[in-house]
């Protein structure tokens, strides 16, 4: 695909209707263009829920970022959604996140004023990288929500994580950046940290990679724990029960990188990880393929590369089911 234009018109929902199952077909072909979709619909959905902005605070944000960037003067007549067009464009090309945090100081909110929120998802079989409005940096794994509002990097910096994700959070002292995953709470200024806090998983953990976290609790104010880096935390929702332990943080958050790493890894672990890894339903037709551990590093082999590699190196046979629904079927026995 790699036309901008198109990936820009088709992520602010201004493409012609007939278009655009062929151009979303191009997309999963082409890793690169779904990258710059995936950014600009972070874009977009954050333009988005900052409301009505006159046209003179619009180009004059601009026109900030033109001196930032070094770009030639350009005459456009701004409207909302030319400016939605291009302003895209500038941040995906200039990785630059300050025009957004300037839009939303100009358009602070009145305290009145009722937040409204914004969702990044990264779908099944993909990961995302975002940049937030105070430039902070996330990595969202496979089937993960990331969710903030509209007074971001202003009044708060309050995130919500449904999944898997990695932090690279720009330091705020007066602003400090909050996680929150069911009942955990995450408390940072600046570092760099990985959240796992899948529903079906039924804990949550967090490994510290540099700076320093707190974990405190939406409802227990007497709940404090602090991470040292290297160390990560699992907090058991059923329990309420906190452990902290010793880990190998960079095994943890090789994902990002699109490796996938299994290090004596139990195989229902492995399982879990595989179906969220290439959207897969994984059927157990015997409990003696849970008995082994599994070692491996994977990058870019397909389901059946990774399949034949566990077949052989623990015995265990697979079948993979025709089935009418979008999702594959695969029989582990």
């Amino acid at each position: 695909m790699k036309n901008t234009d198109d990936i820009i018109k088709l992520a602010a929902g201004c493409i012609e209707p007939e278009r655009k199952a062929g151009l979303f077909s191009e997309l999963e072909q082409d890793s690169e263009s779904e990258t710059i979709y995936n950014k600009a619909k972070t874009v977009q959905a954050f333009l988005a829920s900052s409301g009505k902005m006159s046209e003179y605070k619009i180009e004059n944000s601009y026109r900030k970022l033109q001196k930032k960037v070094g770009l030639q003067s350009t005459a456009f007549r701004f409207k909302t959604g030319v400016f939605l067009k291009y302003a895209a464009i500038l941040v995906l090309l200039s990785g630059i996140a300050s025009l957004l945090y300037d839009l939303k100081k100009q358009n602070r909110l009145p305290v009145e004023q009722e937040l409204k929120y914004t969702s990044v998802v990264a779908r099944y079989k993909e990961m995302s990288q975002i940049i937030l409005p105070d430039s902070s940096v996330v990595w969202l794994n496979s089937g993960t929500t990331l969710t903030y509002n509209n007074d971001y990097a202003v009044g708060n910096r309050d995130l919500s994580v449904n999944g898997e994700a990695y932090f690279d959070v720009r330091k705020n002292r007066k602003i400090p950046l909050t996680v929150t995953c069911d009942e955990l709470k995450v408390k940072v200024l600046g570092t760099k940290f990985n959240i796992s806090a899948y529903p079906e998983d039924h804990q949550i953990t967090v490994a510290l990679e540099s700076g320093t976290v707190e974990l405190l609790h939406t409802k227990n104010k007497s709940f404090s724990y602090k991470l040292s880096p290297g160390e990560m935390a699992r907090y058991h929702i059923a329990s309420k029960d906190m452990t902290v332990e010793k880990a190998n943080v960079a095994d943890l958050t090789v994902w990002k990188d699109g490796l996938l790493v299994f290090k004596d890894t139990p195989m229902a672990e492995v399982i879990k990880r595989l179906e969220r890894k290439f959207n897969v339903e994984m059927i157990v037709g015997n409990p003696l393929v849970y008995e082994p551990a599994f070692n491996a590093t994977f990058k870019d082999e397909n389901l059946a590369e990774v399949l034949d590699y566990i077949r052989f190196s623990c015995h265990i046979q697979y079948k993979i089911l025709k089935n009418n629904t979008n999702k594959i079927k695969v029989e582990l026995y």
